[in-house]
């Protein structure tokens, strides 16, 4: 009898997620058929993978040096079935997470170009935090991020996309007055912020933070769409992208506030695990590249 991969890939993700029922999430499937699959493995190579005398899964010394061949052999696979079969080697969820801006503006257009490219992967998209979505990559809950200020991992490895352009913004008559302001100013007036596991909000509070600015936040939340209503009704002022709020702003319920200096733009990036075991997430990473218009909008209803 030999080897099966099947019998290979549970043996690898119980080592890579550390536990037979995260495992068996992972390939969802029953708790039993992975236990099953690993046991005939260790049967067939005569050798124990695991040390079973704690309560905490660990790997013996054969264990450990059959981790990376385990990946090489299920990276040789996918490549075996994307070379016979091309895009339809791919089926079953593909889990990513983006931010609020991404959303509202390109996600649609994402998701189209992801079922025209991979008919049989359904996309399951969440939409969170930048902090939040990095968390859940690193932990192997989501396959893809499309978010802010990716962490310096070396698990990690991203795809540059578009830059966002920050202005300060208020209702009309509200925050300080004058065609340019100097940044400081606005510490004088009540700020609404995105929480802090935004990317958005984090990267702009870092900036002004090393420019010594200090202000008063009297909101916090994570919905733009609630922040922006919030200083069209005369709350405070808050940071938006003039391009996704320009008909708040033509209409007149939104202001501009420019500022000197300026808010710098902000990069997103698409981030995926380097350690994946399938092209898929850099090949989705690709189209996000051209998917990426921070101009987009959903048309208003009537």
């Amino acid at each position: 009898m030999s080897i099966t991969l099947k019998q290979v890939e549970a043996f690898y993700w119980i080592a890579k997620l550390g536990s037979v029922v995260d495992a068996a999430g992972r390939l969802n499937l029953a708790q039993s058929t992975i236990s099953k699959r690993l046991l005939e493995l260790e049967e067939l190579i005569g050798t124990r993978l695991f040390d079973r005398s704690n309560r905490a899964v660990s790997l013996t010394r054969s264990g450990e040096n059959l981790v990376a061949v385990a990946a090489e052999l299920l990276k040789l696979e996918a490549r075996f079935r994307e070379t016979a079969a091309g895009p339809l080697a791919f089926s079953g969820p593909f889990r990513f997470g983006v931010t609020e801006l991404v959303a509202l503006t390109w996600l649609p257009k994402l998701i189209v170009a992801m079922k025209e490219g991979y008919p049989d992967v359904v996309p399951e998209p969440e939409v969170d935090a930048s902090v939040n979505m990095f968390d859940k990559l690193a932990d192997r809950r989501l396959d893809l991020v499309i978010g802010l200020d990716p962490p310096s991992n070396a698990d990690f490895r991203n795809v540059p996309l578009d830059s966002v352009t920050l202005q300060w913004m208020s209702a009309p008559g509200v925050g300080p007055e004058g065609d340019l302001v100097p940044i400081a100013e606005i510490a004088n007036y009540p700020i609404l912020t995105q929480a802090e596991g935004s990317g958005l909000q984090k990267l702009v509070v870092d900036w002004l933070g090393a420019s010594g600015i200090k202000f008063n936040r009297i909101v916090k939340c994570n919905s733009l769409s609630v922040l922006s209503a919030l200083a069209a009704a005369g709350l405070g002022t808050t940071f938006l992208t003039e391009q996704y709020f320009l008909p708040e702003i033509s209409s007149g319920q939104l202001r501009v506030i420019k500022t000197t200096p300026k808010i710098p733009p902000i990069q997103y990036f698409a981030v995926f695990r380097a350690d994946a075991l399938d092209p898929l997430a850099e090949q989705i990473a690709q189209i996000t590249r051209r998917c990426c218009d921070f101009s987009l909008r959903r048309v208003p209803s009537r």
